[in-house]
């Protein structure tokens, strides 16, 4: 009997390992960008635009072992459970940005799977207007795969990874899934999250490597389930509060 489990996990690992063998270069750029900022004492900013990827903004903020001066971007109309088709109003990208105060110099990390649809594509020509500084965490199937005119798309028929300098590829298969069982037409066992949250984790590694090699004490909150935890994590929010709006 086939092990479709084992082929799942299989799968997952071969992705993530191209990820780490292909992705090193623009991982360690990013994670440059990310320090750079973290010196001058900015927060950072980070925005899943669809209703999966909305979860690494959650990853990312006030994680154990990630950074302090994380800024989740939520909007209700595209997180899950959420308005159907919130991702497909463009409209709704310059009242987020406008709602969170992002504008010219700040740094969001921008995180979609497809990287097609309307809320991601207006967010990214937002930024651009506005001078944000972007890290865009995508893949490339969906949008090498779909039609220009397919209705889930950016009026304008632009990818989000042909949009800017730093992209980080999750390599998400079109269709998501990864795993064909016999019987079935529809495959099973979604990714996506997996890339994405491989690559976002590992950007906190890295800058957090840069950050010590130069004598830098990265701000990272701890596990408030553990003995000091908490206390710890004190300094990091007097420090934070004011800038991060959920904290």
């Amino acid at each position: 009997m086939h092990n479709y489990v084992k082929e799942y996990l299989d799968r997952i690992e071969a992705h993530l390992e191209r990820i780490y063998k292909e992705q090193a270069d623009t991982l360690q750029k990013a994670a440059r960008v990310m320090s750079d900022h973290i010196k001058q004492d900015k927060i950072i900013y980070v925005f899943g635009s669809g209703g999966h990827s909305n979860m690494m903004a959650e990853e990312m903020f006030h994680r154990a072992g990630g950074l302090a001066c994380i800024s989740p971007v939520f909007a209700d109309s595209i997180r899950i459970p959420h308005v159907p088709m919130g991702e497909r109003s463009a409209a709704l990208a310059p009242s987020i940005l406008d709602f969170y105060g992002i504008g010219k110099d700040d740094l969001l990390i921008l995180v979609n799977g497809y990287g097609i649809n309307p809320v991601t594509i207006e967010t990214a020509i937002e930024c651009k207007k506005r001078g944000v500084k972007v890290i865009a965490v995508t893949s490339t199937d969906y949008a090498e795969k779909l039609p220009k005119n397919f209705p889930g798309r950016h009026p304008s028929g632009q990818n989000l990874h042909e949009m800017f300098d730093t992209v980080l590829f999750t390599y998400m298969e079109y269709g998501d899934a990864l795993i064909k069982m016999d019987g079935l037409d529809s495959k099973v066992g979604s990714y996506s999250t997996f890339g994405n949250a491989f690559i976002c984790n590992a950007l906190v590694l890295r800058c957090c490597e840069m950050l010590l090699a130069e004598g830098i004490e990265p701000p990272i909150i701890n596990s408030i389930n553990v003995e000091g935890g908490l206390e710890r994590n004190q300094a990091l929010y007097r420090k934070y509060r004011t800038l991060i709006r959920w904290l």
